[in-house]
C-alpha cells in the first residue's frame, strides 16, 4: 500500500469515527471530498475499496459488541457509497462525452463518404493515410491500391516541384493559397484538381496534411472553349479592321480623287463648297482609321504591347483631354493570347474611366517580377465601393466579368483597389516564361 493510499485511509477512519460518533453530516462531506481526492490523484475503485477495508478493519478492532460491529458497517457502506460519487459522476461525464465524440464522428464520416470533393489525409513522410468514397469516381483507382503508399506517383511530372513545395509549407503549419495539380487517373489520363490544403494537428503536433481535391475538368474545357472563342473574335476583329483600314480607306481615297477631277470643272462659289466636303471626308478617314487601330492594332502584333498601349492611351487622351502616362516596360515578347489579353483590359480600363471616373490623369505601368507581369491601370477619378461591385456576380457595368474570364484564358488575377473619392486602381497579374526582361521587339 503506497503512501497516498494510506494517508486516505486514515482519513476515511476519522470518516467513521466521526460518522459513529453523530456527526453524520459532516462525516458524509469528508467521505464525498476523500473520494474526489482519491480522484484527482488517478486512483480507481480498487484503490477506494482498499482504503475503505484498511478504515473498517481499523473501527472494528475497537468493536466490543455484536451490535457495534453491525453499526459500524453499516456506517462504513454508507460512506463508501458516498466516497464513490465522484467515481460515478466522472463516470456519467466520460459517457456523455463519449457520446458526443461517437455521434461528431459519426457526422463527420458522413460528410466525409458523401462529399462530391476528394478528402485525404497524408503523413508527414508523404504517404497516403485516407481516401474518401468519391476518389474512386473520380479517378477510376480503388482507395485500397493507394492507401499507405506515397503521393507523389499519382501527380503529374511538371506539377510534382510545385506539389512537393506545398506539401512542405503546410507541413510547416502555413496555409497555401489555392492551388492546381493534374492527377492520374487509372485509364492513364490526368485530371485538373482544384486543391485546398491544411495541416493535421494532434497534441500540438503536426501529424500530416488536410486535404480537399476537386475535379475542375468542366472548367478546364469551359476555359479552353472560351479561349478558343476569343481567339475566333480576335480574328474577326482583325478582318474587321482590316477592312476599315484598307478596303474603306481605298474607297475614300478614291473619293478624294474623283472629288479632285470634279472640281476643276466647277466654277468657284461651288469649289469651296466641295474643298468643305473633302474635309469632312478627311475627318471621317481620320476617324476609320483611329477605330481600326483600336479594334485591333497592327502595332501590337509587329511592335508589342507597350507600344500598341502607347498609341490606345495617345487615341484616347486626344480625344477625351485626359492626361494618360505609359510607365514601366512588359519586358521580352509575351505569347500572343497574353499581349491581347493585357491589350483588352487595359482598353476596357480606359473606356471604364471616360464613362465613369470623372478623372483628369491615368497612369498605366507594367512591373515585371520574376514570372509574373503586373500591370496597373491607376486614375484619380471617382472612385467606387470596390467590394460591393466586385459581389455582384453577373454585373457587367465594369466590363469586370470580361476582364476575369479574359485572365482566366491566360492563368492571370485581377485586383481591384477603389473607395468612393480616392480614384480607381486596377491591378492584372499574369504568369510570364522565366527568362530575360529585354524591351519589347518585333515578332520574327
Amino acid at each position: 500500500m503506497n503512501a497516498e493510499v494510506r494517508g486516505l485511509a486514515t482519513q476515511c477512519g476519522r470518516a467513521l469515527q466521526d460518522y459513529l460518533a453523530g456527526r453524520g453530516e459532516v462525516a458524509l462531506q469528508q467521505a464525498y471530498e476523500l473520494g474526489r481526492q482519491a480522484l484527482a490523484k488517478g486512483l480507481g475503485v480498487l484503490d477506494m475499496v482498499t482504503i475503505q477495508h484498511r478504515a473498517l478493519l481499523t473501527c472494528l478492532l475497537k468493536v466490543q459488541t455484536a451490535k457495534e460491529g453491525s453499526r459500524t458497517l453499516r456506517a462504513a457502506n454508507r460512506l463508501f457509497v458516498e466516497s464513490l460519487l465522484p467515481f460515478e459522476m466522472s463516470h456519467r461525464r466520460v459517457q456523455e462525452t463519449n457520446a458526443a465524440l461517437l455521434e461528431s464522428e459519426q457526422r463527420y464520416r458522413n460528410l466525409v463518404e458523401t462529399a462530391r470533393d476528394v478528402i485525404y489525409t497524408l503523413s508527414t513522410d508523404g504517404k497516403i493515410k485516407s481516401l474518401n468514397p468519391v476518389f474512386e469516381t473520380i479517378t477510376g483507382w480503388s482507395r485500397a491500391e493507394w492507401i499507405g503508399k506515397e503521393f507523389p506517383p499519382l501527380v503529374h511530372p511538371d506539377d510534382l516541384p510545385r506539389a512537393m513545395e506545398l506539401y512542405q509549407v503546410v507541413l510547416e503549419g502555413k496555409v497555401p493559397p489555392m492551388f492546381e495539380l493534374r492527377i492520374l487517373s487509372k485509364s492513364g489520363a490526368y485530371i485538373p484538381g482544384e486543391f485546398q490544403a491544411t495541416s493535421l494537428v494532434q497534441d500540438a503536433q503536426i501529424v500530416g496534411v488536410l486535404g480537399v481535391a476537386r475535379d475542375i475538368t468542366d472548367r478546364k474545357r469551359a476555359e479552353e472553349a472560351l479561349r478558343r472563342l476569343n481567339e475566333a473574335l480576335e480574328e474577326e476583329i482583325k478582318r474587321i479592321a482590316h477592312a476599315l483600314h484598307d478596303e474603306a480607306g481605298q474607297l475614300l481615297a478614291s473619293v478624294h480623287i474623283v472629288l479632285a477631277e470634279i472640281v476643276l470643272d466647277l466654277p468657284p462659289h461651288a469649289s469651296r463648297r466641295l474643298e468643305d466636303v473633302r474635309g469632312l471626308l478627311t475627318k471621317i478617314e481620320e476617324q476609320l482609321r483611329h477605330m481600326s487601330h483600336e479594334l485591333r492594332p497592327t502595332i501590337l502584333d509587329d511592335l508589342g504591347l507597350r507600344p500598341a498601349v502607347e498609341f490606345l492611351a495617345d487615341g484616347v487622351s486626344r480625344r477625351t483631354g485626359l492626361v494618360i502616362s505609359v510607365e514601366g516596360s512588359p519586358g521580352k515578347r509575351l505569347p500572343s493570347p497574353t499581349e491581347t489579353a493585357l491589350y483588352r483590359i487595359v482598353q476596357e480600363a480606359l473606356t471604364n474611366v471616360t464613362r465613369h471616373a470623372q478623372a483628369t490623369r491615368v497612369v498605366i505601368r507594367f512591373v515585371r517580377e520574376g514570372l509574373l507581369l503586373r500591370c496597373s491601370v491607376r486614375d484619380d477619378g471617382a472612385g467606387f465601393d470596390g467590394p460591393a461591385v466586385q459581389a455582384r456576380r453577373g454585373s457587367r457595368g465594369l466590363g469586370l466579368l470580361g476582364i476575369q474570364e479574359r485572365l482566366n484564358a491566360v492563368g492571370g488575377t485581377l485586383n481591384i483597389i477603389s473607395t468612393p473619392s480616392s480614384g480607381t486602381e486596377l491591378i492584372v497579374s499574369v504568369p510570364v516564361e522565366a527568362g530575360g526582361a529585354d524591351a519589347d521587339s518585333p515578332r520574327r
